[in-house]
């Protein structure tokens, strides 16, 4: 019995290994490459991780809130900015900013060269949303549908006449 309960319990550690620049699962959406590096499943929930590739003039995501998660992004190469509750921050390699659950923001590239950045959001799940979004029809979005997929993981868009508090 100790035998299968040990190899148990190897098999829910996370995995060892390296991962290198573009590897990962895919699952990009809006325009964005987003790579899942690490699921709830490798960390035991404690958080997922992903590179975001920012193309040069993505306008990004529009603005809205995680409910469920806090986000870290570490920019490790090109510039990206985050507005984050109405306040603009220019991240360049080595910049580290955290978006706490519950607060507005958006992240777009605004420069003439591609931007990367390692997202670790914590609790982990963000990955589902992804895979949802990513899995909707191509072609023009249908918000509707979006909406939808955010609902269901905990994620709002900001109404147009809501300020970032």
């Amino acid at each position: 019995m100790y035998v299968d309960q040990q190899q148990a319990e190897d098999e829910q550690r996370p995995q060892h290994g390296v991962l290198a620049p573009g590897d990962g699962d895919n699952v990009g959406a809006i325009g964005l490459g987003i790579y899942v590096k690490l699921t709830g499943q490798d960390t035991q929930g404690a958080y997922s991780l992903f590179e975001y590739v920012v193309p040069p003039g993505l306008g990004g995501p529009p603005t809205h809130i995680h409910s469920r998660e806090d986000e870290l992004f570490v920019c490790v190469s090109g510039q990206v900015t985050v507005e984050l509750a109405g306040q603009v921050h220019r991240l360049s390699p080595g910049s580290v900013l955290l978006m706490p659950r519950g607060v507005p923001h958006m992240f777009y590239n605004e420069g003439e060269a591609e931007g990367r950045v390692i997202a670790v959001v914590s609790p982990s799940g963000l990955e589902n949303y992804y895979r949802d979004l990513s899995a909707l029809p191509p072609g023009p979005r249908d918000m509707a549908k979006v909406a939808e997929v955010m609902k269901k993981h905990g994620l709002s868009l900001l109404d147009k006449g809501e300020r970032p508090s």
